[in-house]
């Protein structure tokens, strides 16, 4: 491995000598790369535009001098001499914190995109790319709602997204006189009402629960899988000690070496592409037993290192050694633009554009949640007409663009829209233009005569971007559209094509 590889963590947080984080950072010092710490704390203070504030990792690294990471005097590392960086912060995050790393990506190449992340964190997320191979399923904070859920599906576990090593996991049981819920950590707690139930789950927090029904075949343990950019490199199986139905090493559970069946491959073959062209990579998927005797997903762990150094222990394998090699390779993989037609696995990465778009305000008249299934439906009239393109690199999907029917009216059948939306942190790197440019020529091979672009109009990066392709301004609609309490104006622009 060459370059410098920075290394995102708190040690504090892994004081035992076999935690995994632990062992991944002394496995990463004692190879050929040259390996850089920073805290979570010294990254989130850190003001400077330019520069880090890290450690270099000393070769061999002991377990003391893992924990001493942070009292070292740190040296003011340019970003433009960082390979990639690899955060391994213990959740719950910090508010604001994921914000931090994500104003980072323009600068630094991660090996697992921090903007992702906080997508993938969403309660909602897993059902969305995995609802196939996961247990019934619901994604809310609405009481009634998940009464109903309850009602129809029994026991339940709920979970909260922004949690880890079992602490936000509850089981809810409905009883004559209210509720149950049990916690591996904490003792058993009885509520009368749903509500005062959900609010101590919720600890103050808006973000919806996730609530699964409860598996009775949870017993037979937990096996995660690990698998780096598509590759399964093992599995093994946790499982308490004591008969709980938490099975986690955090929770005290034993590990033991497990086979990878027909329905974990299935399910990791339709799921990792989605996570990869996120730009998330390193991937533990967790496998519960359902009562039919079935693994399902249980959980899709983005950037986790839990298992590697596990897989070396119970196989005598070399699944640290091909992590790391990984991690060579990908820092030396060159930028390499790509446009081509979106596919079923791109949807989250499309949407998670069109989100950012829609949070960052000014630039859609959109206002909704935006995910893979509304991309979906952009691909199911099955007009040959209507484009959806993606521009890809290094696998990561990093803009998007539309070419669709201007009317369903028989008059404008050579006439169509287009819109292009990338990254907020790849701007300014062409990717618009490359897939403006594949837009227009798609819509001349077709036949298509006239293109209409409509733009917010205080959004006047995006009218300059337009006229640098050839659009010119025909007029501006006034007061259109009301979003957040705020009036627009929207600017219509066209290109002919003949």
């Amino acid at each position: 491995m060459s370059g410098n590889l920075l290394l995102i963590c708190d040690p504090s947080s892994y004081p035992t000598a076999d935690s995994d984080v632990a062992g991944f950072y002394k496995a990463v010092a004692a190879g050929s790369t040259t390996s850089w710490h920073v805290s979570s704390s010294a990254l989130a203070s850190s003001t400077a535009e330019s520069t880090l504030p890290a450690v270099r990792l000393p070769q061999p690294l002991h377990q003391a001098d893992f924990l001493q990471l942070n009292s070292r005097s740190p040296t003011a590392l340019p970003l433009n001499e960082i390979s990639a960086a690899f955060c391994r912060t213990l959740k719950p995050f910090r508010d604001g914190y994921l914000n931090r790393l994500q104003s980072l990506e323009p600068s630094l190449r991660f090996l697992n995109r921090p903007s992702s992340k906080k997508r993938q964190m969403e309660a909602v997320f897993l059902n969305e790319v995995a609802s196939t191979f996961t247990p019934p399923t619901l994604c809310s904070c609405d009481p009634n709602t998940i009464e109903r859920f309850i009602a129809d599906h029994g026991t339940v576990v709920a979970k909260r997204s922004n949690s880890t090593q079992a602490q936000g996991v509850f089981r809810i049981q409905r009883t004559t006189s209210g509720w149950i819920t049990d916690h591996v950590h904490e003792a058993e707690r009885a509520d009368t009402s749903l509500l005062q139930l959900l609010k101590a789950l919720q600890q103050g927090s808006e973000e919806p629960l996730q609530f699964s029904r409860f598996l009775r075949g949870t017993t037979a343990g937990d096996k995660r899988v690990v698998v780096v950019d598509g590759i399964i490199l093992g599995a093994f199986r946790r499982r308490s000690k004591h008969g709980h139905w938490v099975n986690n090493r955090a929770a005290g559970g034993d590990c033991v070496a497990d086979t990878i069946g027909d329905d974990e491959r299935i399910a990791i073959a339709s799921t990792w592409p989605t996570y990869r062209s996120m730009g998330l990579r390193i991937l533990g998927y967790d496998f519960l037993m359902d009562d039919c005797g079935r693994w399902c997903i249980s959980e899709i762990n983005a950037g986790n290192v839990g298992g590697f150094m596990r897989l070396d222990e119970l196989y005598q394998s070399n699944a640290m050694a091909h992590l790391l090699a990984w991690i060579q390779d990908f820092t030396k993989r060159p930028s390499a633009l790509k446009v081509r037609t979106a596919q079923t696995s791109d949807h989250a990465a499309i949407a998670w554009i069109y989100q950012q778009a829609i949070d960052a305000g000014g630039i859609t008249m959109d206002d909704r949640r935006f995910g893979s299934k509304d991309v979906a439906l952009k691909q199911a009239g099955g007009d040959p007409h209507e484009l959806l393109l993606v521009a890809e690199d290094r696998d990561e999907v990093v803009g998007w663009g539309e070419l669709k029917r201007y009317s369903n009216r028989a008059g404008y059948q050579y006439t169509a829209e287009t819109s292009v939306y990338v990254h907020q942190s790849e701007r300014n790197r062409g990717i618009g233009s490359a897939i403006q440019r594949q837009l227009i020529q798609r819509a001349r091979q077709q036949g298509d005569c006239h293109l209409v672009a409509k733009v917010v109009a205080s959004n006047s990066d995006s009218v300059e971007f337009h006229q640098r392709h050839g659009y010119r301004i025909v007029g501006t609609q006034q007061r259109i559209g009301k979003l957040r309490n705020t009036w627009f104006d929207v600017v219509i622009l066209e290109l002919n094509l003949r």
